[in-house]
């Protein structure tokens, strides 16, 4: 049995029970929020790392984690070691590139020389799209020229503040997109931004890097890891607003400096990001537990069978 994902208790708490009545491994894919990485006990830990889910990680045959960071959280429960299971995320990069620049482009209004930045995310505070409103409306306050982009689901905390935001007519809102749209998002962004707080691992990220485009990321939980700062992308102290803006400010300005991030960045899916690699960890773990097991009941089926098979009777 494999459950997945924190914080939904309930539902892992039934696997685990249906796997004890299955008498059968029980693994788990918790995709810890870590929040801040400055500010250890942040809220966002706090939710992901509560007694009761803390016990459920315990009952766990294995645990895959997404990055270091999730590791080392989980070991600090006092799990051992040999039970956590770095695994981490691909992407198919025919999955989410080959969108029509030019097409999508002339559909948003936007010449081809002009700098696009893109978020694509639940919109809420949460996944920074506030702080990113709030940064781009100081850039533009100081003169930098450049178009938002943002796509996902509205989530209704954000439509108050989307209501009273004085810089609505600047940016683009596309909605949820389909798998077809958000090839041509990408295509047609320069940069992508999520300055979230709730990210495990950050799998748009790696979407980005897929079509060659640099990342602006939160120093918070997965992408904190993820993104090298200054290499393929920019990492950003949680919630100052003004280095957001200055990190926009700098892929607006300079197209080569994008184009150096983003080839940085796609350089290292083949290297690290491939899906057949992550699967192949699945596969391998959970077939030696599936083995261990078979040969701990086939041991305690011989001794019930044959219990003084070592007296010869």
């Amino acid at each position: 049995v494999h459950a997945v994902a924190f914080p939904y208790s309930f539902p892992i708490a039934c696997g685990w029970r249906l796997a004890q009545r299955r008498r059968v491994p029980f693994f788990v894919t918790p995709f810890l929020h870590l929040g801040d990485l400055d500010q250890p006990s942040n809220r966002t830990r706090q939710q992901y790392t509560r007694p009761h889910l803390q016990w459920l990680l315990h009952q766990a045959t294995g645990i895959f984690v997404q990055t270091r960071l999730e590791r080392d959280a989980v070991m600090a429960f006092g799990i051992p070691d040999e039970r956590v299971h770095l695994q981490g995320l691909g992407v198919e990069a025919r999955e989410c590139t080959g969108g029509d620049r030019e097409a999508e482009r002339q559909h948003w209004g936007v010449g081809s020389n002009e700098a696009v930045l893109g978020h694509l995310a639940n919109q809420s505070e949460e996944k920074g799209t506030y702080d990113l409103l709030r940064a781009a409306s100081r850039a533009w306050k100081a003169g930098e020229r450049f178009h938002l982009v943002l796509s996902g689901p509205m989530m209704p905390s954000f439509t108050q503040f989307w209501s009273q935001y004085r810089d609505r007519a600047c940016i683009r809102q596309l909605g949820v997109l389909s798998e077809q749209q958000k090839r041509a998002f990408f295509a047609g962004i320069d940069g992508f931004v999520l300055p979230s707080r709730t990210d495990s691992f950050g799998l748009v990220l790696l979407e980005a890097w897929a079509n060659r485009k640099p990342n602006i990321v939160y120093r918070a939980g997965g992408p904190a890891e993820l993104v090298r700062d200054g290499c393929d992308g920019f990492q950003i102290e949680c919630g100052n607003i003004a280095a957001l803006a200055e990190g926009l400010r700098r892929l607006v300005q300079s197209a080569a400096l994008r184009r150096t991030l983003g080839d940085n960045g796609y350089a290292r899916l083949e290297r690290e990001f491939r899906w057949s690699d992550k699967l192949e960890i699945v596969h391998a773990v959970i077939s030696d537990a599936v083995e261990r097991n078979r040969r701990g009941h086939s041991s305690r089926t011989t001794r019930r069978v044959f219990p003084n098979s070592t007296t010869g009777a």
